[in-house]
């Protein structure tokens, strides 16, 4: 039983076939009882085949039934093998009558035998063929005994003509109704997978048009901040220019209150003007506009530059900010702009969540595959993640701390943006994190960002505008 697969759903799927099966062949069976017994012009041949086969196939059908509900794989092994002998044994009670009816019963017998056979044989192959191996196994008796037919020496018919003929009419009713009940289990099956079919085709039509309602109002949602942004900007720019005029009068006519007032407006202004810049920055990238800009700098001048800008909020949450960047590092050629964009997100994110500890910021050279890359390592000392946030951490509008009172600032678009403009850039970003220990965020980037790297950042930007 070596090549049989009896924990494989296909056997269990014939098993199930076989047993549901089990009344229709009683009463096929019946038949064919009726049909040997005025072949061969005795009752008692007939009633004792067809006990003889209730009996086997009852045996059978406990046997299938405990196959199939077995629970443990042991279990289901054993019954298996059970469950095809059984399935065996009846089907070589079948085809003995189908041999005896072709060595005793003359000519009627032997139209007989071919009928008894050739029902065995389609019922096996129709019930079984799910399980290629348990029907090459139970398909042998029928077809043995088809193979013997012929050789079986031509005897006289023991029952009169009309009486053969009436037996092979009921071997014919009997092959028929097979038939027909095979024919109506296609038909319906037939149907079935029609109407799987277009069920299925209608849910793939409706997927396809919300999904299409979504990209459109996407697309519309991007198109409409991108609008808004714009129109924000220029009131906002000009309120940081009048307050810092009015510092600057107020500073002149020496009177503090009213300069420091003015200050707060403008530094107020600022940073709204920030939080804009970054709806505006990623509704660029989410409906396709934002464009490349190559060109050669010196990363170690970015780095300085970057962490520059964000000496002042690290000395006010009282971090101490390290760089270093590798000698070999040297120059690069890629999106400058949005590079820094990326690093300041993440050195912005890891002064947000360290008090008093250590953001540090290195840069490497490495070789991978013949190309040269550029890692980006921005780690702190911070509050850290549990793994579950570190997994949405990139998704835009997420907040570490997304209650109405959390007690640091920003929409949680810098990690979106920066994961978006790395795959832009032909890179990556990737995060690692503690809860209470800290957070790694690595940004890997091609030290050069050819011609042709850069068409293809361009197509994923489209891409990316597409999907949003």
């Amino acid at each position: 039983m070596g090549i049989l697969q009896l924990q494989d759903p296909a056997m269990l799927s014939a098993a199930r076939s076989r047993v549901s099966g089990t009344t229709f062949r009683l009463w096929q069976g019946a038949l064919f009882a009726c049909g040997a017994a005025l072949v061969l012009d005795s009752f008692s041949a007939g009633a004792g085949w067809f006990l003889a086969l209730s009996l086997s196939m009852g045996f059978d059908y406990m046997l299938g039934k405990s196959y199939i509900d077995a629970r443990s794989a042991r279990d289901r092994q054993a019954g298996g093998v059970m469950f095809i002998w059984g399935c065996t044994f009846t089907l070589l009670i079948f085809a003995g009558m189908a041999v005896v009816t072709a060595a005793a019963g003359g000519p009627s017998g032997r139209v007989f035998s071919v009928l008894m056979a050739v029902s065995s044989l389609v019922g096996v192959v129709l019930s079984h063929y799910r399980a290629r191996a348990f029907m090459l196994i139970t398909v042998a008796p029928a077809a043995l005994c088809l193979v013997a037919a012929p050789l079986i020496p031509d005897q006289a018919s023991p029952a009169p003509a009309w009486q053969g003929a009436v037996g092979v009419a009921c071997g014919i009713f009997a092959f028929m109704l097979y038939l027909g009940r095979a024919a109506l289990t296609n038909s319906q099956l037939l149907s079935g997978l029609e109407a799987a079919t277009k069920a299925a085709r209608e849910r793939q039509i409706e997927a396809e048009t919300k999904a299409a309602d979504a990209d459109a109002a996407n697309r519309a949602k991007s198109e409409f901040l991108t609008t808004m942004t714009h129109e924000l900007r220029t009131p906002l720019n000009a309120v940081i220019g009048y307050a810092e005029i009015i510092a600057e009068d107020m500073e002149a006519e020496s009177r503090a209150g009213p300069a420091q007032d003015a200050n707060r407006i403008a530094s107020s202004a600022r940073h709204l003007l920030g939080l804009i810049d970054q709806i505006l920055q990623l509704s660029m990238l989410e409906t396709g506009r934002a464009e490349l800009e190559i060109v050669e700098f010196n990363v170690r001048h970015l780095i300085e530059d970057a962490s520059a800008a964000i000496a002042v909020s690290a000395k006010e949450h009282g971090n101490r900010l390290a760089t270093r960047v590798a000698a070999d590092v040297g120059m690069a050629r890629t999106d400058r702009g949005k590079l820094s964009l990326c690093i300041g997100h993440l050195l912005s994110n890891a002064a947000k969540f360290t008090q008093g500890g250590l953001i540090a910021v290195s840069v490497e050279r490495e070789t991978v595959d013949g190309r040269e890359w550029m890692k980006i390592a921005v780690s702190d000392t911070g509050v850290g993640m549990k793994p579950e946030q570190v997994a949405r951490a990139f998704q835009a509008f997420t907040q570490l701390d997304g209650t109405n009172t959390r007690a640091h600032g920003g929409m949680g678009l810098g990690l979106s943006f920066t994961q978006r403009t790395a795959q832009l850039l032909g890179g990556s970003v990737s995060a690692e994190s503690e809860i209470g220990k800290g957070s790694t965020f690595t940004l890997r980037l091609p030290m050069r960002l050819g011609d042709v790297q850069a068409s293809e950042g361009e197509k994923l930007l489209r891409k990316l505008g597409a999907a949003a």
